[in-house]
């Protein structure tokens, strides 16, 4: 299944780096997500789609590993 999600950087840790890249890289690293777009972005915001095994249930860990380098899910 596939899902879409809007990623946003925190104030608080301002890049001048695109926040989509640096999330699709993240979402690499997570178990059974695959097929990571950015369907849009800027520097503090992106949309992002990609899929995931179990289609029953969100993939657990997204919001936490955005989390722990100064994104989160809107």
């Amino acid at each position: 299944m596939r899902a879409v999600i809007i990623v946003e950087r925190h104030r608080s840790k301002p890049s001048g780096f695109l926040v989509g890249p640096q999330a699709a890289i993240l979402l690499e690293t997570l178990p059974g997500i695959s097929e990571i777009r950015v369907e849009s972005e800027n520097t503090y915001r992106a949309t992002i789609s990609y899929r995931w095994k179990d289609p029953g249930i969100h993939s657990p860990g997204v919001e936490a590993a955005l989390l722990t380098q100064g994104m989160q899910l809107v």
